[in-house]
């Protein structure tokens, strides 16, 4: 080889090059790419927990509600006090309650009559919700989040705002809860223990359920979604206990609050933007 000869060149060079000029037909680096990115996680995140919705709802801050497998109520209710089923136990089989075929749609179904508007539209979640029960003590009420004036924020840790007490009418104590987000399309869970899912005239698409979990408590649900995406959701559970805590003890037959007056506090002005 002559001076001016240029050795060949390694694999490892040949390699580099290739790479450098592979690198050329590619879009340069966006520089807020991460950021996009974490958002549209933190929103696929979000709607993951509301298609979660009855568990979400059931009690908030209980995440095993979330890997319960849901079912259809059984025509007998779930014995009061006393301990029950274990929380392992498997979902009753047993057809949806009598009413309007589960999974239905009504497009001429209209919302209840005088409509309750509750208290301020600020403040603790549970607060407002409270403001909707009929008289009777409540208490350990817990609110995530935040809905001031119609704004939804969710909390700091990233769960959608809601909130959730313990109500007694005097005939056995129940948790209630409440949840809000702007995120959603469609109400309902889906279960098919769902009693109907009703389009009213003005686009809201309202849905409600009664379900038997797996544990021997009764899940009574009622969500909406307004055609600008605020979606609420109550839901009540004929216990005041934890529902990962054992041995399984319903306070009551049945939650006390209907479905009609679940439907009457979902669609309420008072959680409209």
């Amino acid at each position: 080889m002559t001076p001016d000869q240029t050795p060949p060149a390694s694999a490892d060079e040949r390699l580099h090059a290739a790479l450098r000029q592979a690198s050329r037909h590619f879009a340069p680096h966006s520089p807020d790419l991460v950021l996009r990115a974490a958002a549209r996680g933190r929103r696929l995140r979000l709607v993951r927990r509301v298609q979660l919705g009855a568990a979400a709802a059931a009690v908030a801050g209980v995440s095993v509600l979330g890997a319960v497998q849901l079912s259809p109520q059984t025509a007998a209710p779930a014995a009061p006090a006393g301990p029950v089923a274990s929380a392992t136990g498997t979902a009753s089989n047993a057809p949806a309650p009598t009413g309007t075929a589960a999974g239905t749609t009504s497009p001429t179904a209209s919302a209840p009559a005088d409509l309750p508007t509750g208290g301020p539209r600020s403040g603790p979640i549970a607060d407002q919700l409270a403001a909707f029960l009929p008289p009777g003590p409540v208490s350990r009420a817990t609110s995530h989040g935040s809905f001031t004036d119609g704004r939804v924020t969710e909390s700091a840790d990233g769960n959608p705002a809601g909130g959730s007490l313990v109500y007694d009418d005097g005939s056995g104590a129940v948790t209630i809860d409440v949840l809000l987000l702007d995120a959603k399309s469609d109400a309902g869970t889906g279960n098919p223990s769902q009693l109907f899912h009703d389009v009213l005239p003005d686009g809201t698409v309202v849905a409600g359920e009664k379900t038997l979990l797996p544990s021997g408590y009764q899940l009574w649900q009622v969500s909406s979604v307004r055609p600008d995406g605020r979606y609420v959701a109550v839901s009540e559970v004929n216990t005041d206990q934890r529902l990962s805590a054992t041995p399984i003890r319903p306070t009551r037959a049945e939650p006390p609050l209907s479905l009609d007056r679940l439907k009457a506090i979902a669609l309420s002005p008072h959680w409209r933007r």
